[in-house]
């Protein structure tokens, strides 16, 4: 049977604890968080990632590290949250944490491995996420994945006294064509 989390050049894990305290570490990078989510900018220790983590619900949350298989770098983290069984809805998140990882085709592959993990094994029917418009980067990405715009929150984030739209995409199971090459 197939590895279906293990993609041509990264993996995704269960986190070790080992793991926390390196994502620490991005945590501390603003442009990091800021690009990532809508709350404040701010450190998180690795103790605090952990227990995040730990207090996980397991039956709506299933959260991964992505690790090169070159040499088992910690590369981010993907998770698909927020599920509703009933809908077969799901929300996605993923990060790439250190920037000279980032542009590497690691985000795709490792989002094309998450989606397959919902649309094959969990039978999602939809996968959604957010995405703050000035992360062309990211939305290249969603969009080079099969995802579409569906929604604007115009001017919901706030950075640096400048208001900026919040994006809502979405994939159905039906359009997921994945662009990597799954084992």
């Amino acid at each position: 049977m197939k590895n279906i989390l293990v993609g041509p050049r990264v993996a995704l894990n269960v986190p070790q604890p080992e793991d926390f305290d390196e994502i620490s570490d991005w945590y501390a990078d603003a442009d990091f968080v800021r690009k990532m989510d809508t709350a404040p900018a701010r450190p998180l220790s690795g103790e605090d990632l952990e227990r995040t983590y730990r207090n996980l619900d397991q039956n709506t949350e299933f959260y991964f590290h992505i690790h090169s298989l070159a040499d088992e770098r910690l590369l981010g983290f993907v998770t698909l949250f927020n599920i509703e069984w009933n809908n077969q809805v799901g929300q996605l998140a993923i990060a790439i944490g250190n920037a000279e990882d980032r542009g590497q085709g690691y985000g795709t592959e490792s989002l094309n491995l998450m989606l397959n993990y919902g649309f094959n094994e969990l039978n999602l029917y939809k996968v959604c996420l957010d995405v703050i418009a000035t992360n062309q980067s990211a939305i290249a990405v969603y969009q080079n994945s099969g995802f579409e715009f569906e929604g604007t929150n115009a001017r919901a984030v706030k950075r640096d006294g400048h208001r900026y739209d919040l994006y809502h995409m979405g994939l159905f199971a039906e359009d997921f064509q994945p662009r990597i090459s799954l084992k």
